[in-house]
Formats: C-alpha cells, sequence, structure tokens
C-alpha cells in the first residue's frame, strides 16, 4: 500500500482513534496500553487479511472504544469474508460479537456454541462451577 491507501485505509478508523494517535507525532510506545491496542487492532486489518487473530482485544479499552470497537467488528464479519478468531476473558463481549463460541480447557474443546440469547448465561453458569 502507498502513504495515499494508507491514509484513506486509517481515516475509516477516525473515531476509534479519538483524535488522541493520528498525526500525534509519537512511538508506539508513549501510546497508553488502550492507545496501542487500538493501533495493533487497526494494524491487523490492514491489506484486508481472511482470518484476523485478536487476543483480549477489548482489554485496557475505556467503554466508548469498547462499543466502538464491537460495532467495527460486527461490520467486519458482514462486509468482508474475514474470519476472527478472539482469544478474551470477557464473556459479555464475545457474545456480542461472536457467532460462535469455542471454550478450551487445556488446549481441548470442553464447549462448542453457536450464539444465542441464553449463551452468556450459559457461559456464567459453566464458568461459577
Amino acid at each position: 500500500m502507498n502513504k495515499g491507501d494508507i491514509n484513506s485505509f486509517l481515516a475509516q478508523f477516525k473515531e476509534i482513534f479519538n483524535d488522541e494517535i493520528l498525526n500525534k507525532k509519537k512511538y508506539l510506545r508513549d501510546l497508553s496500553k488502550g492507545n496501542q491496542k487500538k493501533v495493533g487492532i487497526i494494524a491487523a486489518l490492514i491489506g484486508h487479511p481472511e482470518v484476523i487473530v485478536l487476543d483480549e482485544p477489548f482489554a485496557n479499552l475505556d467503554p466508548t472504544t469498547q462499543i466502538r470497537l464491537k460495532k467495527l467488528l460486527k461490520d467486519l464479519t458482514i462486509t468482508t469474508n474475514a474470519t476472527l478468531l478472539i482469544s478474551s476473558h470477557d464473556l459479555g463481549h464475545v457474545t456480542e460479537v461472536c457467532d460462535r463460541i469455542v471454550v478450551l480447557e487445556k488446549g481441548e474443546i470442553v464447549k462448542d456454541l453457536i450464539t444465542s440469547a441464553e449463551t452468556l448465561q450459559e457461559l456464567e453458569t459453566y464458568f461459577s462451577v
């Protein structure tokens, strides 16, 4: 991608960046943990990959950004053929974003659920035992 392509790509994420990242002339290491997370997530989307792996994507993000990220991820799965693999301990967020949830314990699949209105309660019950 050339600079123009990258600028055009990044412009669509202006709301998520919240005027805290672009054109601030800061190194990635000097950004807050939340802003580093935002940059990492958007960087994973450059080039329109078919598979995107996100590890704890909602960690260190403020509530407004979490809501925006959930919308972004839902929209991404609707508008592209990308497969998202999200590793997360936040049951609420994953049940809102994911169509399917797989629970692993020691590398073994212990639950494989198609997300429904009852999924969050089922997962909370499972983990409360």
